[in-house]
């Protein structure tokens, strides 16, 4: 199987998480202000409902069908079976998934005032799970995802812009976030028939039980972390509709952010487990390094400006109405550097390793202590008590990979003094904008200049101190500069 370089694929990347924040920025602003709080946070509050299903039917498939799609991948028979074997998991979960949801819709009487948008958004769970996206991630088809992504984002925007017009119209806004959130996935299942055989499969043969344990462990991790981007808004929920709907704008603009931060790991995650699978080490420890590089240039420069931007990008984003989120948006900040580091840790170090039970240890501390602080913190201080709980609990989970990995650190320098650049680079770049901010310009000026200028600022610098990524792409630059020149 023809595989795409990393360079490609973390450009198709790249475009997919621009085309996505673009998405986001767009339509944030319009549906906050069409939907309002309230019924904003009643959707919010079904989605997170819904994730839950879509969790618990899905198993850890997603994490654990990459690995087992890039190990593989270059045997068509192989890459059937193991497909073929997922794919009746999934499909008896997500039969056992629905029966449950039914009996909660109507059957308990805290959810009939809802049950309009639990079966709009009920669909959702058989989209996700026939999607196969850990398949193509899997084989390392970039391209086929971005095509795919790039049609449904132009569908669902034009069908937002045209159907959603009032807070009456929080259904249709709910079947369009299914489609924005799963619709795409039904290609995905249809293309699959391009990769795989079923000619040559006998379903007597299928060994489904040996999923099962590493499923599980995965699974664990899995549930774990989905309490980080889910239970908040659902133990917020119970106290108050409209916080939840003060709580998920700057939850969710942090969460886009955060996909910025791992896209490089998601695109090497494949290429980490087949470089260890083929004994490949040398490869292993440049793409190991490269992606903890990666998130160190990006995250900490991010969570600082979010910080000092909070109430910038809260104005534009969402509107006066949204001032109480300003905080809390402040608060949730540093997640972008933690999350970045677990990411790393858990998914690219342990994981491709076959260590993934150390990451579901950490993970299901730090899911303990988040729920520990939510149900301490969210009665009176809401969605600023649920940040953070969030923050502690994201700052616990690295902390505890780091106990598990330390004897593998060492290989891939993960304590080099080197990375202090960035932290020099970005405290340069937030005196820039603090400066900025008290010119007291326009919150979309300010955004603007702060991104331009600090940007500029924080580049420099690495440059004077020479740093990797930036050296790279300076000399990456100049190459291609000379080519045309010698070309003209």
């Amino acid at each position: 199987m023809q595989v795409k370089t990393i360079k490609l694929n973390f450009i198709l990347n790249l475009i997919r998480l621009f085309l996505g924040t673009a998405f986001v920025v767009i339509i944030t602003p319009y549906i906050t202000r069409v939907l309002g709080p309230e019924n904003l946070g009643k959707i919010e509050y079904v989605n997170s409902i819904i994730a839950y299903f879509m969790l618990f039917t899905v198993l850890g498939i997603p994490s654990y069908g990459i690995r087992e799609t890039a190990k593989y991948r270059d045997s068509k028979k192989k890459l059937t079976r193991v497909v073929v074997e997922l794919l009746i998991i999934i499909f008896i979960t997500t039969i056992i998934g629905y029966v449950v949801l039914f009996a909660f819709i109507y059957f308990n009487k805290n959810f009939f005032d809802i049950r309009d948008i639990l079966l709009v958004m009920s669909i959702n769970i058989i989209c996700n799970n026939i999607g196969f996206e850990w398949f193509y991630q899997g084989i390392e088809n970039q391209l086929y995802i971005t095509k795919r992504f790039i049609l449904i984002r132009v569908l669902t925007l034009i069908t937002l812009f045209l159907f959603v017009k009032s807070k009456n119209d929080y259904l249709i806004y709910a079947f369009i976030l299914v489609m924005m959130q799963s619709g795409s996935n039904i290609l995905n299942f249809i293309n699959l028939r391009k990769y795989i055989n079923l000619k040559k499969i006998k379903f007597s043969d299928m060994e489904i039980q040996k999923h099962i344990k590493p499923i599980l462990i995965i699974f664990s991790a899995t549930v774990a972390t989905t309490i980080y981007l889910q239970l908040d808004s659902v133990m917020i929920g119970n106290v108050s509709k409209e916080a939840v709907g003060i709580y998920i704008v700057p939850n969710r603009l942090i969460r886009m952010m955060l996909v910025v931060i791992t896209a490089l790991g998601s695109v090497l995650l494949p290429r980490i487990t087949n470089c260890l699978k083929n004994k490949d080490y040398k490869n292993y420890n440049i793409c190991m390094n490269n992606s903890l590089n990666y998130i160190f240039f990006i995250s900490i420069p991010i969570a600082v400006s979010t910080f000092l931007l909070a109430d910038n990008i809260i104005n534009v984003m969402a509107g006066s109405q949204f001032k109480e989120s300003v905080l809390t948006m402040k608060i949730l900040s540093p997640i972008l550097f933690t999350i970045g580091i677990a990411y790393f840790l858990g998914f690219q170090l342990l994981y491709p390793l076959g260590l993934e039970k150390y990451y579901t240890y950490s993970v299901i501390v730090a899911a303990v202590v988040n729920f520990i602080f939510n149900y301490l913190m969210i009665p009176k201080y809401l969605q600023n008590g649920a940040a953070v709980g969030t923050v502690i609990a994201e700052a616990i989970g690295p902390l505890i990979m780091l106990f598990f990995a330390r004897k593998y650190l060492k290989r891939i320098e993960f304590f080099s003094k080197k990375r202090l650049k960035y932290f020099i680079a970005t405290f340069i770049m937030s005196l820039v904008i603090i400066f900025i901010k008290r010119l007291e310009a326009s919150s979309a000026k300010t955004i603007v200049f702060s991104f331009i200028l600090g940007g500029i600022t924080y580049i420099v610098t690495l440059l004077l101190l020479k740093e990797e990524i930036c050296s790279e792409g300076i000399k990456i630059l100049k190459k291609r500069f000379n080519k045309r020149l010698f070309i003209k």
